[in-house]
């Protein structure tokens, strides 16, 4: 039987660990020489700047070739070699957004431990969604601007998290990453990488497990968690918010500004109350997060923030619909902005019922809405220019391979003609709503 999660925090590397991105890097080390006409064994250079900060990999490059630059010339050109790359088209490696909010959910604290600068890693945090799950990002630039063999770089991140280098685990690619985690009295784990693959044996037999795929941690803690929610109560409810909620086990509760006596109401007590405090007063017994008036977050997408922070995948907004039209559209975007974020988000008030897709699918059952007795419509809305691929099951008008665009609304007013309607999406992002006739 596997155990509890054996470690408080979490430090991550990024390139080769979390992020797939070593082939840009071997990509603009073949530019790059090719661009000065140098013959380099670019496996052999690979293998000496691994481990290396930002700043040394410069200075060894400089020195080994007899660069006529400067060392912050190439590090400025290597920046601007990557850093569209990073900004679009690097991904996470399989697994790993869905492994960082496991931590997360369980209290685990989580940092970023790595020797490439945040101007090319933010904006690849922030794209595939895990940005918000880090609770300090740190550099070898922070740490004496050393490589990682010295375990500066993960002894100033469990400084800046507060957690004591033995309750820390490292997550590393490079022998360098993995020495450097055992010198600092942490575990180290090592993600298997092709970049690293010519010391796999040094790594696997210092490392206190080896994984090639973060699935693979199954092997050392327990991923049985029992499924919980977060749920976002909001100041306006048009419809039954007891049709609109049913409190399950383990329901993290946040209320957006007024949304506390909504969910007051319903005897619901909730874990903070986020606002402005513009549409009610605060409450004097509850947790609360007060926020300036001005501000460019509403409230609800706060609650949806500090969701994604604290890990949570399944988000049920209360309420959302009507009142004044632009908190409905505000609503319809955070429900994007979920999307975009590979978690599922739904928002209802008891009549009415909406979702987001973003380049993926959604199921949707005729019930989702309890229309007493009357029927239900179904609509699809593109969220982006254009959604491509656009498939709809189980309804009465069908598409297949569609494109829907945001200035024309074809799929309004549909209707079930199955227990369930099935909305995918190859490329965009759409809105569904059902709504009681």
């Amino acid at each position: 039987m596997t155990q509890s999660i054996p470690f408080r925090a979490a430090l991550f590397d990024l390139d080769g660990t979390l992020l797939d991105s070593n082939g840009v890097w071997r990509d603009v080390d073949a530019r790059f020489f090719a661009a000065r006409g140098l013959a380099v064994d670019h496996a052999e250079y690979a293998r000496a700047v691994q481990g290396m900060s930002f700043r040394e990999a410069a200075e060894h490059t400089v020195r080994r070739y007899g660069l006529d630059e400067s060392v912050a010339a190439v590090m400025a050109e290597w920046m601007r070699m990557t850093a569209a790359e990073y900004a679009r088209h690097v991904p996470l490696k399989p697994g790993a957004r869905d492994y960082l909010r496991l931590l997360k959910r369980a209290g685990v604290k989580l940092a970023v431990a790595t020797a490439n600068r945040p101007e090319l890693f933010m904006p690849t945090l922030e794209r595939c969604g895990v940005a918000e799950l880090f609770d300090a990002i740190c550099t070898t630039a922070d740490a004496g601007d050393t490589g990682k063999a010295d375990g500066a770089l993960f002894r100033h991140a469990a400084g800046k998290l507060g957690v004591e280098a033995a309750d820390c685990a490292v997550f590393e690619d490079v022998l360098d990453g993995i020495i450097g985690a055992k010198r600092a009295g942490m575990r180290a784990y090592a993600v298997r990488d092709a970049a690293a693959a010519h010391s796999r044996g040094e790594i696997d037999a210092l490392a206190d497990g080896a994984i090639d795929g973060f699935d693979d941690m199954r092997a050392f803690h327990s991923f049985d968690e029992p499924p919980r929610r977060c749920v976002i109560f909001t100041a306006h409810c048009e419809g039954d918010p007891a049709r609109a909620y049913a409190p399950r086990p383990g329901d993290c509760v946040l209320c957006a500004d007024g949304g506390w006596l909504l969910a007051r109401s319903m005897g619901v007590k909730p874990e903070r109350v986020i606002g402005d405090f513009d549409s009610s007063d605060a409450p004097a017994d509850e947790a609360v997060c007060r926020v300036p008036a001005e501000k460019d977050d509403s409230d609800t997408m706060l609650c949806l923030k500090r969701g994604l922070a604290l890990g949570f995948d399944d988000f049920l907004i209360v309420g959302g619909f009507g009142g004044r039209v632009d908190h409905t559209l505000a609503n319809f975007q955070a429900l994007h902005y979920a999307a975009r974020r590979g978690v599922h988000a739904e928002m209802v008030d008891g009549k009415s019922w909406a979702s987001a897709v973003a380049n993926g699918r959604l199921r949707v059952p005729a019930d989702v809405v309890d229309a007493g007795g009357g029927g239900v419509k179904l609509s699809v809305f593109a969220l982006t220019d254009a959604c491509r691929g656009v498939d709809i099951r189980g309804a009465k008008w069908t598409l297949s391979g569609a494109t829907l665009t945001n200035a024309f609304p074809l799929g309004l007013s549909n209707a079930f003609a199955a227990p369930a309607a099935e909305i995918a999406v190859a490329e965009g992002a759409l809105l569904v709503t059902v709504c009681g006739e």
